[in-house]
């Protein structure tokens, strides 16, 4: 990195700063924030170089409108690599990336989004028939079933148990603290390692007999198969393999993340879901973008410099990780008012400055299926307002906990639903408004020793 110095930080090392990174995530931005200022770096031993953090939209329009030749977002993902593969739209960058999302990108927009309205609406009925009246629900774990259904209908043209199981097996792997931590300071084939490794050979098997199967003509499977290099040659295996899974996880994870949040959100809003159940769609819009700004389920979009790049007055050297910080970007006073409560009418009042609202990247790495995931919030929370009135389990709201690369609620988004009949023969809507719109004390920026 020659002599260019770096924007400050803390000094703790970097296996210290990994732990507080997943277990403490909001907290370890909100410190070194307030302590030093924008730009600032962490080292972070899941990385391969600091990462620089910025929030200000004219930053963060530098990193996403600079060229592949100046930074490269794929090598910012390399820690996703044992999992997604390195044919990963991930994790490709430059031309190869963006002959990759063109392929990927019309299934999941215009008038194919169309074809699946109807399917989402289904799927979420039948979810909303198996809850209990009055028993608290896992709002979590039901999206992540719910959303994982709807992409591997999408992916492969009709659901599959079998995957299903593998998939979530898999992933499940990464919710636990303790393991979390163990895998990300220790990235060699021991301990949870060797067995999350298992889990992923037993997925891929499943994965390459579906490669190998007759499939739907309109699965993105098909697509995929039907593309050829510049060379006219077909994709291999392993480059199909690595972009279902890539599909398969991000096309379910990150949607039910953000669906978790909205559930247990709306239990401590009744008003905002009596509006909702109204039926004004652009009310709709404004709370799922609510949802999006004030809980991102994603928080950073990195990339690599290649050269020196200059933001926010500092010039960074080629090899550390210039990282737009959504959550940051979110909660920026300067940019939104009283940016910790949850307002969706804010979002009526006029677009946000541009770069201000980013919860699906941007520029050419910007997330190819935003259009999908926001239809499948529309349609759950339609269902949901139209047949219950929810509560919270409980009067604190849910902390933000880190799931390998996302931010879930900290217990799973518990929320008690009532049928809308009987919640009003009771006289039992729910819970006033709690105090929730901030963080919780002890989650609250604090000095660092």
């Amino acid at each position: 990195m020659g002599s260019m110095r770096l924007p400050p930080g803390p000094p703790e090392p970097a296996a210290l700063q990994m732990s507080e990174w997943i277990v403490r995530p909001t907290a370890l931005l909100r410190r070194c924030q307030a302590r030093y200022g924008e730009p600032f770096t962490l080292r972070i031993a899941w990385s391969d170089a600091p990462m620089v953090f910025v929030s200000d939209p004219a930053d963060i329009k530098r990193v996403f409108a600079a060229g592949p030749d100046v930074l490269r977002a794929g090598e910012s993902s390399s820690v996703l690599e044992p999992f997604a593969g390195p044919n990963s739209i991930l994790l490709l960058h430059g031309a190869e990336h963006l002959r990759q999302r063109r392929l990927m990108l019309p299934p999941f927009h215009g008038e194919a989004l169309a074809r699946w309205r109807e399917t989402i609406a289904a799927l979420a009925a039948a979810e909303l028939d198996t809850w209990t009246p009055g028993a608290p629900v896992g709002a979590l774990g039901r999206m992540q079933a719910l959303t994982l259904e709807a992409i591997l209908r999408v992916v492969f043209g009709a659901g599959d148990a079998e995957l299903r199981d593998a998939i979530r097996r898999t992933l499940d792997m990464t919710t636990s603290m303790p393991r979390l931590v163990a895998m990300s300071l220790v990235q060699r084939p021991v301990g949870p390692w060797r067995t999350f490794m298992r889990a992923v050979r037993r997925l891929d098997a499943l994965i390459y007999e579906r490669i190998d199967a007759r499939v739907d003509d309109g699965s993105v499977l098909a697509v995929l198969r039907s593309a050829r290099h510049e060379d006219g040659s077909p994709p291999s295996r392993e480059e199909l393999r690595d972009q279902l899974v890539t599909l398969l996880a991000a096309g379910h994870e990150t949607t039910a993340g953000a669906l978790g949040w909205a559930l247990e959100r709306l239990a401590r809003h009744p008003d905002v879901l009596a509006r909702l159940r109204a039926g004004d769609d652009a009310y709709l819009d404004a709370t799922l973008k609510e949802v999006l700004r004030v809980r991102p389920v994603l928080s950073i979009v990195a990339r690599k410099t290649l050269r020196p790049f200059d933001v926010g007055g500092w010039t960074l050297p080629p090899g550390v990780h210039v990282t737009p910080c959504i959550y940051l970007a979110h909660r920026r006073p300067d940019l939104w008012d009283d940016p910790t409560s949850f307002r969706p009418e804010r979002f009526l009042d006029g677009a946000p400055e541009p770069y201000a609202f980013i919860p699906f990247g941007g520029g050419t790495r910007r997330c190819l299926g935003a259009a999908f995931a926001t239809l499948e919030m529309r349609e759950v929370l339609r269902a949901v307002a139209a047949r219950f009135a929810l509560a919270p389990d409980r009067a604190e709201g849910e902390r933000m906990r880190r799931r390998s690369i996302t931010l879930t609620p900290s217990r799973g988004g518990y929320v008690i639903a009532e049928p809308l009949a009987s919640s009003a023969a009771r006289h039992a809507d729910v819970l006033p408004p709690q105090p929730l719109d901030r963080e919780l004390p002890d989650m609250q920026p604090r000095a660092s020793g």
